[in-house]
């Protein structure tokens, strides 16, 4: 899953009919699984391509704001903050509850997804833990394979589920803006300095980036350097254009896509079952341009701390 760093609720947001959602983050609009991907074109409909063999690229209509690709499944957030999952459904991972959401994270075989006051809710497989959430409240979700992570409203991250490589002990008294989480590895964005740090299989620092993904079935880590060109210590050849947003995908061999400045999707890496090969000419939305619902609500502004009802969409 990719978070876009720079996209936060205005600070004065503070509380909102007694529910926590200052710093809630824009989520992704271009995911990639073992061998498919998923984007948000600029009209707010799905997109996917690549292998097809459990209907992971026979998406919902309708407009949506966020998607997330595990391993052979895709959940999706629509405008209205209803969800939505579609694809290989081992475990119950394509069927979502009912509600209204601020974020959507697909892992392995198993989903969770942000309820406006920071609660995790989460369905699927949870055969390591993955889905039994310790207490928020949340700013932000990621999802591995087998385990699950969280970034609490102080920036700092709890995680539970499978533990086996160290990936869900995240490091002590670090505070973070962002979180992503692979296969048996979860990384994050510092506060300060904004350098990108990973703990698990995978377990090192790869200096100034501004967003970050790691493959959900491959230990392998994309990125985004302050001048929007590309680092991906684990692949070769890359584009040097300037992007916004960056995925990854695959299992044995990497791949990884992203969307350049003026929206078109560029790939690179494995292409088996045209995971690499986007359709021609797509222009997908820019992560600055998601915005996450809300119903109509009260605020409280400072500095006069009057009520306020708005209306977000």
């Amino acid at each position: 899953m990719l978070i876009k760093t720079s996209f936060k609720w205005p600070t004065w947001l503070m509380f909102v009919s007694s529910l926590w959602i200052a710093n809630a983050y824009a989520g992704s609009v271009l995911s990639a699984g073992v061998f498919h991907v998923c984007g948000i074109k600029n009209d707010s409909t799905l997109i996917c391509w690549g292998d097809n063999e459990y209907n992971q690229l026979n998406p919902p209509d309708g407009s949506f704001t966020q998607v997330s690709a595990g391993k052979y499944f895709n959940c999706a957030l629509k405008t209205d903050g209803s969800l939505k999952c579609w694809g290989r459904d081992t475990a119950g991972e394509t069927s979502p509850p009912p509600g209204q959401f601020i974020q959507v994270e697909a892992g392995g075989n198993h989903a969770c997804a942000l309820t406006h006051n920071g609660l995790p809710i989460c369905w699927g497989n949870n055969s390591s833990n993955q889905l039994n959430f310790l207490p928020g409240p949340y700013q932000q979700l990621a999802l591995g394979d087998k385990h699950s992570c969280a970034l609490k409203k102080e920036s700092t991250v709890a995680c539970w589920g499978s533990n086996g490589n160290g990936q869900s002990t995240p490091p002590a008294e670090t505070t973070l803006s962002s979180i992503v989480a692979g296969y048996v590895t979860t990384c994050g964005i510092k506060t300060d300095p904004q350098i990108a740090i990973c703990w698990g299989a995978t377990n090192q620092s790869y200096g100034y980036l501004t967003q970050i993904d790691f493959g959900i079935y491959i230990n392998s880590l994309c990125g985004l350097k302050v001048d929007n060109t590309l680092n991906c210590p684990s692949m070769i050849s890359l584009p040097r254009e300037e992007f916004t947003h960056v995925t990854v995908g695959g299992n044995n061999y990497s791949f990884a896509c992203g969307i350049k400045t003026d929206g078109l999707v560029t790939c690179w890496g494995d292409n088996r079952s045209g995971r690499a090969t986007p359709p021609n000419d797509i222009v997908l939305m820019q992560p600055d341009n998601v915005i996450i619902f809300l119903e109509e609500v009260t605020a409280v502004i400072e500095p006069d701390v009057r009520p306020v009802s708005c209306k977000v969409h």
